[in-house]
């Protein structure tokens, strides 16, 4: 599984928040956005213990590394096992809540939807996130 894309979802969903001019689209889209969010987190659950079921041993699942300043060895590195995977889950969970718990907002409402999908962003990022730098740049 393409784990970026519990990252790249969230930015996404920030992005066309921002585009959304009433704050029925703005909540709608922003609900899609985290929904689809949740249905990527148990699908990461189910390969996650597929993989398991089937053997593999590893630290680490469904790893992925590029080099961001090779000559600094700072690298994009994530990766997820059973921690980060509840972690993913319960922070999938979480924002799905935030969600609806924040329906009714009308003051700077599109800001606080923005925002609150960034730090979704940061959270995954977080959880997934194998290096140190790669770690606190979710931070």
């Amino acid at each position: 599984m393409n784990l970026s894309l519990l990252i790249v979802v969230p930015l996404i969903t920030a992005v066309a928040v921002a585009f959304c001019r009433n704050m029925g689209g703005i909540r709608w889209v922003s609900l899609a956005g985290v929904s689809v969010q949740l249905l990527l987190s148990f699908g990461l659950l189910a390969l996650y213990w597929k993989e398991r079921a089937a053997g593999n041993g590893a630290t680490m699942l469904f790893e992925y590394s590029h080099a961001w300043f090779p000559s600094w060895n700072i690298r994009y590195h994530v990766g997820v096992d059973g921690i980060s995977v509840a972690m993913i889950l319960l922070t999938a969970m979480i924002m799905e809540a935030a969600i609806l718990v924040s329906w009714s907002i009308k003051p700077m409402g599109k800001e606080y939807f923005i925002l609150l999908h960034v730090l979704s962003a940061g959270a995954y990022g977080f959880f997934l996130s194998l290096d140190l730098f790669t770690l606190f740049f979710f931070l």
